[in-house]
């Protein structure tokens, strides 16, 4: 047993190993010297210095397969990421949903919209051109985790053509083609789509599939936030009573797929409206046919029946592309009035689902945690005209948590499902209301499956450690074995448990302790940040 000497090994000792394959757990113990795994099973017990885990499962460190966490990452406070930590994440896959903070295109007269994005509160500026460059900053900050990182093709886009609502042109398109190229040839695991946020929004079907293919090209991964998520939507024609839109959504990611042979993750399957829960079976028969028939997809999923992202996802493209005059304009929100309560009825979703979480604007960041039509009620206007008017005075950056993305009996389904992969799709917010995801996502998986018996416990972690390793291609984590990287967490499966309170970081119970590389990030529940613990894993 050569290495380190006894005294800088770490022994974990006598727990119950569940080793990220999905293969039955076993009594043993796990020795960690330096950044890799020496030794499991049956391990002297003077190999390293002991942490007793007598009843506790050792299992692989969780891995985010939805995170948004690289803008944070370039931040100068860890603690963004305490919360990660308490839950047992050691692996970030970041870039989603077409936003990441690299793969545009230098000196763009855009780079105050990239700056401006979703997570902009993590950094105000981007000094940087290019993935190269962001790893540097990375470095020199030191990663506390380890990172995968996607290149977003809507930050690319936005870097050309703003958020218009046009097509590229010729030029353009070639550009838009040559940065995703750059990014991936410097390391990007994969392209990510944002398909219900702009610029994204915008992009026709030929331009995805010419991405796809550069995707295929490389042979790396596509990631997909969908244009639909609901049974009505904005971002397809209002037509009432036709397919139901959410299943077109999965029907043009999947075309693209056939076409064009691109491996596809589609990313938190999710359904908007208790009238979209009627979708469920055929969605996932979709699925069932497309991997039958050869189609190298998966998706993603979270335990909430809530998820986080901007107000004006509830947007139609047509009102996004005059935004912003289109909020003071007349016949433009008399239209909009009309499709909401229209969508909304069809959709089962409406106002009272819309939880604001940062106003992001002074008139209205006392109401954060509110729902919309408790804040409209305090105002004294309709939910309507409040929903306009936080748009409109935090310029379109208020967000918010929808809710009635689906039920308990939704998600036991989706937890279930083969070409299923856990993540938490959360981030921080600096400020208002949290997302729970962010605090409790993985304690509420194995919540789950402990007490309504949709998983067994091996089931449960391989979807959040050897599965997610797998789908991106994580040679080595993900698992326990000889020579892995020492990614590890130590939890009490009898006690591990998300928890709940009025603002939505309540800390989770039941995770002791986590190790990133071999490095102690948690050590019997309290943090012990270690800058430089985590590595950017490249493609």
């Amino acid at each position: 047993m050569a290495g380190t000497a006894p005294d800088q090994r770490t022994l974990l000792r006598d727990g119950l190993i569940v080793d990220g394959t999905g293969g039955a757990p076993r009594q043993g113990s796990v020795l960690l010297d330096g950044g890799r795994i020496a030794a499991l099973g049956n391990v002297p017990k003077d190999a390293g210095a002991a942490v007793d885990c007598e009843g506790k499962v050792i299992a692989p460190g969780f891995i985010d397969a939805h995170s948004h966490m690289d803008f944070f990452s370039a931040s100068e406070n860890p603690h963004h990421f305490d919360s990660f930590t308490a839950q047992g994440v050691t692996t970030f896959v970041a870039g989603n949903c077409g936003f990441s903070p690299f793969g545009f295109a230098p000196n763009t007269k855009y780079r105050s919209l990239l700056e401006g994005s979703l997570f902009k509160a993590a950094r105000e500026t981007i000094d940087w051109d290019s993935f190269a460059e962001y790893r540097e900053l990375l470095g020199s900050l030191g990663l506390t985790h380890n990172f995968v990182h996607l290149v977003g093709h809507g930050a690319a886009r936005t870097s050309l053509s703003g958020f218009e609502a046009r097509r590229l042109s010729e030029r353009e398109h070639a550009q838009l083609l040559a940065l995703l190229d750059g990014a991936l040839a410097e390391g990007a695991a994969g392209v990510s789509f944002g398909l219900q946020y702009k610029p994204g929004v915008f992009a026709k079907l030929d331009e995805l599939d010419d991405v796809a293919r550069l995707v295929k090209r490389h042979d790396k991964l596509l990631t997909v936030h969908a244009k639909a998520y609901s049974s009505f939507s904005g971002t397809y024609p209002m037509i009432p009573f036709g397919r139901p839109h959410n299943l077109k959504a999965i029907d043009d990611m999947l075309g693209l797929a056939r076409r064009t042979g691109v491996r596809l993750q589609f990313s938190h399957l999710i359904f908007v409206g208790s009238q979209t829960w009627k979708t469920v079976d055929e969605a996932l028969e979709l699925f069932d046919r497309a991997i039958a028939d050869g189609v190298d997809v998966c998706f993603d999923m979270f335990p909430y029946g809530c998820g986080a992202t901007l107000l004006n996802t509830l947007l139609p493209e047509w009102f996004m592309a005059r935004m912003p005059g289109a909020l003071h304009n007349p016949l433009a929100r008399a239209r909009l009035r009309l499709e909401a309560e229209v969508g909304f009825r069809l959709v089962g979703f409406g106002y009272p689902q819309i939880q604001i979480t940062n106003a992001s604007c002074p008139e209205y960041d006392d109401h954060n945690g509110r729902f919309v039509p408790d804040i409209a009620a305090r105002v004294r206007k309709s939910s309507f005209d409040t929903m306009l008017d936080i748009l409109d005075k935090s310029n379109a950056q208020a967000r918010v948590l929808f809710h009635d993305y689906y039920n308990d009996e939704i998600i036991d389904r989706l937890m279930q499902h083969p070409a299923a992969i856990f993540a938490t799709d959360s981030w921080p917010e600096l400020g208002g209301h949290q997302n729970p995801a962010a605090y409790g996502t993985f304690p509420r998986f194995l919540r789950k499956a402990r007490e309504r018996g949709s998983l067994s416990l091996e089931a449960a972690v391989h979807k959040m450690t050897g599965a997610a390793a797998t789908r991106f291609r994580l040679g080595g984590r993900g698992r326990l074995d000889e020579g892995a990287a020492a990614d590890v967490v130590v939890f009490d499966w009898h006690d591990v448990r998300d928890s709940v309170n009025d603002t939505g970081n309540a800390s989770p119970s039941g995770i002791e302790h986590v190790f990133v590389n071999g490095q102690a990030i948690l050590q019997s529940g309290e943090l012990n940040l270690r800058r430089g613990a985590g590595e950017v894993l490249l493609s």
